[in-house]
């Protein structure tokens, strides 16, 4: 919070140096207030209109796929692929598919990403693909701030000769495929034992006309909040409190909390709930310093929509050190 408290508007009007002038640490210290203040600027400013993301639970496990800032973070290369269904055995269940992977670069300084996504709810899917760049400046020994940039395009398709409709609503007479620009920002802050992310992982709103000119907002803003904490049993047990939360203008705020516990760097469980009114368990296995799997299983409640079917999710992973500055032995807890 020093951070946010200097940015005050005398600092940005204060005489100017030479950047060779000042020692480094002030340096480090104006460029990070500066990249505080843009990036704050380009997370908040927009305003969010509705919930359009696919939703995920493996957050926990890869928050890479929410915020773009984490692209580098883990220090080698880094590539997941996951498969999730919700409401699962439901006609026109929503199912998403994603593969993803971003690397570390100039000597675990930046990083650069790759989301390829599929979404598709009944008749209408979605399908990005977006590069993201990272970049991470070290605050001291234990902690850094990083920040974040993502673009690319997302594809909406929608079909509804296969539903049974209104035949007289307009919005429904004719098959629509848009072609739109992404853009999102993100930026975190970690230490040993806390990690605190902020993200809009898409800024641009998508929005297209029929054929009879009816205008149709495809995808809107949504911003994503998100926190942990590492608690340190023992040199075998860790545990990991976290929280999320997705703020939607036109929708409730959705909150998810849970817990996670690892053991031995290799095997971890944990609990959580949505919005008290869907409960979850997940697992993940390290097998070995490259591979891992883990598999997401949530339960409905009689106050959640879709209380009769379950979901899933299912995520496999490798790491590999491709640069010299790479290290899979290195344990990420966030």
């Amino acid at each position: 919070m020093k951070t946010l408290h200097n940015l005050s508007a005398a600092h940005f009007f204060k005489p100017a140096y030479r950047a060779k002038d000042m020692p480094r640490q002030y340096r480090n210290a104006a460029l990070i207030k500066a990249i505080v203040y843009i990036t704050f600027a380009c997370l908040i400013v927009p305003a969010v209109r509705a919930q359009q993301d696919p939703l995920y639970s493996q957050y926990i496990f890869n928050p890479f796929i929410i915020n773009p800032a984490y692209a580098g973070f883990s220090r080698d290369l880094t590539g997941l692929a996951s498969y999730r269904v919700q409401w699962a055995g439901f006609d026109g269940s929503p199912v998403t598919l994603n593969a993803s992977g971003h690397m570390a670069l100039n000597g675990n300084k930046m990083g650069l990403g790759l989301t390829l996504l599929q979404d598709e709810i009944a008749a209408n899917k979605t399908t990005e693909a977006l590069v993201s760049y990272g970049y991470h400046i070290a605050v001291n020994e234990n902690s850094r701030i990083s920040f974040g940039l993502q673009a690319g395009v997302v594809n909406y398709r929608n079909d509804f000769t296969d539903l049974t409709i209104d035949p007289g609503d307009p919005k429904f007479q004719s098959r629509i495929s848009e072609m739109s620009p992404t853009f999102g920002a993100g930026i975190i802050f970690s230490s040993n034992n806390l990690f605190v992310s902020l993200s809009v992982p898409k800024m641009l709103d998508g929005k297209t006309t029929t054929e009879n000119e009816i205008d149709i907002m495809l995808y809107s803003r949504q911003m994503y909040g998100m926190g942990a904490y590492l608690i340190t049993l023992s040199h075998r047990l860790k545990l990991k409190p976290f929280v999320m939360t997705r703020l939607a203008t036109g929708a409730p705020i959705s909150s998810d909390f849970g817990i996670v516990l690892n053991a031995d760097d290799s095997y971890t469980l944990g609990l959580f709930s949505r919005n008290l009114h869907t409960y979850g368990a997940m697992m993940k296995i390290n097998l070995g310093d490259m591979l891992r799997v883990g598999y997401i299983f949530e339960l409905p409640t009689n106050k959640s929509v879709g209380q009769n079917y379950m979901a899933h999710e299912f995520m496999i992973g490798i790491r590999a050190r491709l640069l010299k500055f790479h290290d899979i032995t290195r344990i990420t807890d966030f």
